[in-house]
């Protein structure tokens, strides 16, 4: 049971890791994506150390930490600063003025 527990954390962190990554991005704050992203990454890794025989305390305080931290700066480098650039906002900003 803890195998299939294990695929499906990393199947369902994948699957919407993706979407946030790639149509969310740049529609969301960027304090909403940052914090999806970091959440999503702990999801993988838990699914991972689902998938070990026997992790122990410190593997899940290791694997939590480290995602929790890298998983948002991997995905800035990956798809650019979250959020509308400030192109965008002074476009919009523009078309409502008008």
């Amino acid at each position: 049971m803890r195998t299939a527990g294990g695929v499906g954390f990393i199947v369902l962190g994948t699957a919407v890791g993706l979407f946030v990554g790639l149509v969310l991005w740049k529609r969301i704050p960027a304090w909403v994506a940052y914090g999806a992203v970091s959440l999503l990454g702990a999801t993988l890794g838990a699914g991972a150390l689902l998938l070990q025989d026997d992790p122990g305390a410190a593997d899940w305080l290791v694997m939590l930490g480290i995602t929790l931290a890298l998983t948002p700066v991997y995905c800035r480098f990956l798809f650019g600063e979250p959020g509308r650039s400030r192109q965008a906002r002074v476009v919009a900003a523009e078309r409502n003025d008008a």
